[in-house]
């Protein structure tokens, strides 16, 4: 059974151990949400099981207990018991909450992560500050989210040949510029919003693109000029998306905001 039928079994399973057990709204709606979550641990688990040939990834990870949750859920729902799908949806918001995937709130995001990366230091750290501070901003611990943010670009230059070094100058400059944004510092933003298309890029960057939700907030407060620029910065790593930048750039020029959609996810 492929996985887009198991989603609906399941949740059609859901429905009606609702009705048998009368579980409440708010919990049907955190399963409906951790099942669509389930989704995207699975497709990423999925990646990272082709990555493990070159030893990148370890073969244990939180995607893998993740998954392991989602199939207890699953489980849970088959035997039509509120009790126990309560009991595997509440195990799983913990691993969903260490991904940083909902239901689990931005706060949860990130006291899990903060209380996983308690005590690390050199490149295992390094590996997690941007995530640190994209789920400190999230959460509105603005302050936290501009140390770790800072913190990330002092360590870099340590990491330069380091896959993740694209990354972490793109997500510093990227996350301090949105901060910058939040205090109306236009003209720091949009120095922060340059720095990050400075990237040289990474795997992730390169394949997928920049995020783009800075230069929209820059955007919608007039500043087209200096995203225009960052739109042409995004052209040295991204080739695969130089006929969407070129599109988003004409329409920026038009006076307009483009409907940056996908990508103005992390």
């Amino acid at each position: 059974m492929n996985s887009t039928r198991m989603l609906f079994r399941a949740s059609f399973m859901l429905l009606i151990a609702q009705g048998f057990y009368g579980q409440n709204a708010a919990d049907s709606d955190d399963v409906r949400i951790s099942l669509r979550s389930c989704r995207v641990v699975e497709m990423t688990l999925n990646a990272r099981t082709r990555m493990r040939a070159t030893g990148d990834v370890p073969e244990d990870d939180d995607f893998t207990a993740a998954a392991k949750a989602c199939d207890q859920l699953n489980r849970a729902i088959s035997t039509s018991d509120a009790s126990q799908i309560q009991a595997a949806a509440k195990s799983l918001h913990a691993k969903l909450s260490q991904l940083g995937l909902p239901p689990s709130s931005p706060q949860e995001q990130l006291t899990a992560l903060e209380k996983k990366t308690s005590g690390q230091r050199g490149r295992d750290l390094f590996y997690n500050l941007a995530d640190l501070a994209k789920r400190a901003l999230d959460a509105g611990e603005n302050d936290k989210a501009e140390a770790y943010s800072k913190q990330l670009l002092q360590m870099a230059p340590r990491y330069s040949k380091d896959w993740n070094y694209g990354n972490a100058i793109f997500y510093g400059n990227f996350v301090l510029g949105r901060i910058a944004v939040k205090r109306g510092s236009l003209k720091q933003a949009g120095q922060y919003l340059l720095a990050a298309g400075a990237t040289p890029g990474s795997a992730q960057l390169d394949s997928f693109g920049p995020n783009m939700i800075l230069a929209k907030e820059l955007l919608q407060k007039g500043q087209s000029g200096v995203v225009l620029q960052y739109l042409a910065l995004c052209r040295n790593f991204w080739e695969d998306g130089h006929r969407q930048l070129d599109e988003w750039s004409a329409e920026v020029r038009n006076g307009g905001i483009p409907d940056f959609n996908r990508s103005l996810n992390y």
